[in-house]
C-alpha cells in the first residue's frame, strides 16, 4: 500500500497531465458530436421546408386541374343545351371559376415560398448554433488544458519544506 502511495506521489504530475489530456480530448469530442447533430438537424429543417413547398405546389396544380375540369363540364353542359359555350352565362361562370382557381393557386405558391424560406431560416439558425457549440467546446477544452497544465506545473515544482 505504501508503494502505491509512493508511486502516485512520485508520478502525480504525469498522472495529472494524462488526466488533462483525456479531459481536453473528451471536451473536443463532445463539442464535435453536438455540432454534428446540429448540422444534421439543419439539413433536416431545410429538407422539411422543401417538402412542404412541394406539397403546396401539388395543391396548386390540383386546384388548376379541378378548375379545368369544371370549365370543361360547364362548356359541355352549355353545348348540350344548345347554348354557345364561349359566350353568355357559361363563359361568365368559367371566368369566375378561373379567377377563384387563380387566387387559390397563388396562395399555394406563396405557402410554398414561405415553407422554403422557413426551412432555410431554421437551417441557418441550426448551422450557426453548430458553429457556436464547436467554438464553445474548443474554448472549454483549452481552458481545461490550461488549468490541468497549471496543476501539473504545481505538482512538478519541488517545494522546499520550511523549518518552523
Amino acid at each position: 500500500m505504501a508503494q502505491i502511495a509512493a508511486f502516485a506521489a512520485a508520478n502525480a504530475a504525469t498522472l495529472q497531465a494524462i488526466g488533462t489530456v483525456v479531459s481536453v480530448v473528451s471536451s473536443i469530442s463532445s463539442a464535435q458530436a453536438q455540432a454534428q447533430q446540429q448540422r444534421i438537424a439543419a439539413v433536416d429543417a431545410e429538407l422539411q421546408g422543401r417538402t412542404q413547398a412541394l406539397r403546396y405546389k401539388e395543391q396548386g396544380v390540383a386546384v388548376l386541374q379541378r378548375q379545368a375540369q369544371l370549365a370543361s363540364i360547364a362548356r359541355a353542359r352549355a353545348a348540350a343545351g344548345g347554348v354557345d359555350p364561349l359566350t353568355g352565362s357559361p363563359m361568365t361562370i368559367q371566368q369566375v371559376d378561373a379567377m377563384r382557381a387563380g387566387e387559390e393557386y397563388q396562395k399555394s405558391v406563396e405557402n410554398a415560398e414561405m415553407a422554403i424560406y422557413g426551412g432555410l431560416a431554421e437551417s441557418q439558425s441550426l448551422r450557426a448554433a453548430s458553429r457556436a457549440t464547436m467554438t464553445t467546446g474548443l474554448l472549454s477544452a483549452g481552458a481545461s488544458g490550461l488549468i490541468g497544465l497549471s496543476q501539473v506545473g504545481k505538482l512538478a515544482t519541488p517545494t522546499i519544506p520550511t523549518v518552523g
